[in-house]
């Protein structure tokens, strides 16, 4: 008798913890689970940077064949490409020839784009020519944009690879998973400076105001070696689709060009290099990086004329 009434005091005593817990847990998939939806529905459409890529993303992903009398020209890069170019102008430029669209992610480099350019074109894009704009250092380097380019730019069977070649530990790595899945996740960092600027003007002037470096310096047989491999690797990803590919290096300072040129023709690589480096003024720069609006409507002249001459292979 009193063993039956332990055995049932003790399932009520588990009854009475397990509904609080279970209460818990449910509250915080709710609360996750609004919070994702907040993300995806809200913040991408307040956000003017985050709906810009949240469009780019789709246009890219909508691209098709135009063939080769008006191909479409799938244009993609970071914060270099966003200020290099008037967009609008660009388009206005090449039509009726030519379609340019644009994808463009800030913070990113040639890793993000290698596996971006894998998981487009194993989504469906299916441009005639994709065209990828970064600096030579940016090409070179061995940087992630971590969870934000798994939600949009890596494939799920690639995140493990991808964090390896970052040199991600365990903890970075398994947080590319929860990036690609979870937009709150992923772009938690852009939020919070979203939501801080509004709130504080004067760290929404400090935020802007921090000027990006150039990057490392390399020597030119390093350019020479690494570039040759990076170019080839990505060309080879294009011409799996039947997609040209070209490198573009935007307007800059340093050294470095001829090694980057001469890799691309070891590879059968279009390098293109519309202005060439060191060539320009230093009032055509916003910071010495970036360039200016006069800048950016100077080299979108240069760029569409550029891309317009370019052979292409497309039948």
């Amino acid at each position: 008798m009193l063993l039956s009434t332990f055995s049932s005091e003790k399932a009520a005593l588990k009854r009475s913890y397990f509904r609080p817990i279970a209460g818990t847990l449910a509250l915080l998939v709710f609360l996750l689970a609004g919070l994702e939806f907040g993300m995806r529905e809200v913040y991408s459409r307040v956000s003017r940077i985050e709906a810009r890529t949240h469009a780019d993303y789709q246009a890219a992903l909508a691209i098709r064949p135009g063939g080769a009398s008006h191909p479409n020209i799938l244009l993609l890069g970071n914060s270099l490409l966003l200020e290099g170019i008037d967009y609008d102008g660009l388009r206005r430029a090449m039509e009726p020839r030519a379609t340019p669209v644009r994808f463009v992610v800030e913070s990113t480099t040639y890793l993000d784009w290698y596996y971006g350019i894998r998981r487009l074109l194993a989504s469906g894009a299916r441009p005639d020519r994709v065209v990828l704009c970064l600096s030579l250092s940016q090409l070179l380097t061995s940087r992630l944009r971590g969870e934000y380019s798994a939600f949009y730019l890596i494939q799920t069977p690639d995140l493990v690879r991808a964090g390896r070649e970052a040199g991600l530990d365990l903890t970075g790595t398994s947080g590319l998973f929860f990036g690609r899945y979870s937009m709150f996740y992923a772009a938690r960092n852009n939020f919070r400076n979203f939501a801080l600027s509004r709130v504080d003007a004067p760290y929404e002037k400090t935020l802007h105001g921090f000027t990006a470096a150039p990057g490392a310096q390399f020597s030119d047989a390093e350019i020479l070696a690494k570039a040759a491999s990076r170019l080839g690797e990505l060309r080879s990803i294009c011409s799996q689709y039947g997609v040209e590919f070209t490198f573009l290096l935007p307007p800059g300072f340093g050294g470095g060009a001829e090694a980057l040129a001469e890799a691309g023709r070891r590879t059968g690589t279009m390098v293109l290099v519309p202005v060439p480096l060191n060539s320009w003024k230093e009032d055509l720069y916003a910071d010495g990086f970036h360039l200016n609006q006069k800048g950016a409507t100077e080299f979108t002249r240069i760029l569409a004329s550029a891309l317009l001459q370019q052979p292409s292979a497309v039948q």
